[in-house]
């Protein structure tokens, strides 16, 4: 039986944040290294488990970093926020 895979399309702000981003393990940023590039975006072809469990460590990171003092969405938020609506499994 074979796990449901996604497509996520990935624009370049959000791949190059991944791919340095330091709360993603490696084996995602292989996913990612992987993923094959369309008219500057990237098509990442992932299992619902990857993607869920980017979509977590994504949404810490936003806990972490995504805003500042006064609670509004910093630039890396705003990705963050991005790539949580991409990753989600509905």
């Amino acid at each position: 039986m074979q796990l449901p895979v996604l497509k996520i399309e990935l624009n370049e702000d959000e791949y190059n944040y991944l791919c340095k981003a330091s709360f993603l393990e490696d084996k995602y940023r292989g996913l990612l290294f992987s993923s094959a590039r369309c008219n500057n975006n990237y098509m990442l072809i992932i299992s619902e488990d990857a993607a869920d469990e980017i979509r977590d460590l994504c949404g810490e990171q936003l806990q972490v970093a995504g805003f500042n003092e006064v609670y509004e969405l910093t630039a890396e938020g705003e990705i963050l926020e991005n790539l949580i609506d991409k990753f989600f499994i509905g």
